[in-house]
């Protein structure tokens, strides 16, 4: 009787090992593209929550800012009323950056709202401020929920003097002057995302200017 021996085909050890390594750079290719598009997608979910807070922020500081005014009150004298206006100027921390907690700026808004109807007014005084809360900006005052921009590493204010000539003229001069009849407010911010995001060296300035009407004065704890 013959026997038949018949072939089998088999992988030797160096194959299956070959297998195995190729098997595995596939394996942490795919996760690296993984987990690349999803960190391009968590900062871009967070370029976008930072642009929507800095509409809002932005806005509501430009409202308030530009509505600042020295305390103005009105007498209570029907027939012959007057005014009588007491300094509040914008107070402005020196160096915010360095600001622990609390706030970088603080005004004053007076409006007089007048009843037509018995010939009546009345004063009403909101004090506004910028305050810092370690990464956040929030701004308080004027009732309704607070604005607040998150993620912000770095703030500067330039601040320029508006006063009087001779000619009474207006004329612009760079910081604090005593004789100040207004300001232009110049607020810098970088926004840099939180840790955990793989983009640790993004960078996102941004920068407003403001005309306010009232002097500058440099406070490192802005209150009134």
């Amino acid at each position: 009787m013959r026997l038949r021996l018949q072939n089998k085909k088999a992988f030797t050890i160096i194959e299956i090992v070959v297998s195995i390594m190729v098997f595995s750079v596939f394996i942490m290719a795919v996760m690296y593209l993984y987990s690349r598009s999803s960190d391009s997608f968590r900062i871009t979910a967070w370029k976008q929550e930072r642009a929507a807070q800095s509409d809002i922020f932005w806005a509501q500081a430009r409202k308030a800012l530009e509505e600042a005014t020295n305390r103005l009150e009105f007498s209570t004298d029907i027939l012959n009323p007057t005014l009588t206006e007491s300094p509040r100027p914008v107070k402005i921390h020196p160096d915010p950056s360095s600001a622990p907690n609390g706030n970088i700026l603080a005004w004053n808004v007076s409006r007089t709202i007048y009843d037509m109807a018995s010939s009546n007014h009345t004063s009403e005084h909101s004090i506004y401020s910028i305050a810092r809360q370690n990464r956040r900006l929030v701004i308080n005052g004027g009732g309704g929920r607070a604005p607040v921009l998150d993620d912000v590493v770095a703030i500067e204010f330039i601040v320029s003097s508006v006063i009087k000539t001779a000619n009474n003229a207006e004329e612009i001069v760079a910081g604090i002057n005593a004789d100040a009849i207004g300001t232009l407010l110049e607020i810098s911010l970088t926004l840099a995302p939180p840790d955990g995001y793989i983009a640790r060296d993004l960078k996102v300035p941004m920068s407003h200017k403001f005309r306010l009407n009232v002097a500058p004065f440099s406070d490192s704890a802005p209150t009134y």
